[in-house]
């Protein structure tokens, strides 16, 4: 009977930890990075780009969404995660929590027509919360006449190589905003 239940709890974690390891990002799952009715996607190097109704731009690699640009700047909540923990398989059951610090987008517009990019995270909320939004580059600058700079966040050298591919785009828009539905 102990057997059955360890079987039981442990096929029921691997069945939430499969869910909770579904980090698929579509424009569906959040409205921001759909396109503009109006937008033509375009290319540039390995990404394919398009004007997003958050007021920026969505990046895809192929289907998948590699970066997005929102005219907002990051934020992040607390969340406490809590799972059951089995130890030594035969022992008993235990509840374990841990506070977890979680990225987002803010509601605070960034200054002076800047965006910050984003990439997808890897962990999927609580079903009442969105995709988490992890922060990689932000194209911003000092001052309402100054020059526009890309600082990248991100360590992973293919990462940082595609941010530095997308400049044009960033400039092209700092010039000439993405107008919002």
């Amino acid at each position: 009977m102990r057997g059955m239940l360890a079987v039981l709890v442990v096929v029921g974690l691997s069945v939430g930890v499969a869910d909770a390891d579904d980090n698929t990002l579509t424009p569906e799952n959040d409205v921001r990075l759909a396109k503009l009715s109006d937008a033509k996607p375009q290319k540039i190097g390995v990404l394919t780009y398009y004007p997003n109704k958050g007021g920026g731009y969505t990046f895809l690699e192929g289907e998948q969404i590699a970066f997005y640009a929102l005219p907002h700047l990051p934020s992040t909540y607390q969340l406490v995660e809590t799972r059951l923990v089995m130890k030594n398989r035969a022992g008993p059951i235990i509840v374990d929590s841990e506070t977890v610090t979680i990225f987002t987008t803010g509601k605070s517009e960034m200054p002076f027509g800047g965006q910050t990019l984003y990439r997808p995270g890897r962990r999927r909320l609580p079903d009442n919360c969105r995709p988490e939004h992890i922060p990689v580059a932000i194209w911003s600058r000092g001052t309402p006449d100054g020059k526009f700079q890309l600082s990248i966040m991100d360590e992973n050298r293919e990462s940082r190589l595609k941010l530095k591919s997308i400049v044009p785009v960033l400039e092209n828009a700092s010039k000439h905003p993405v107008s919002r539905p």
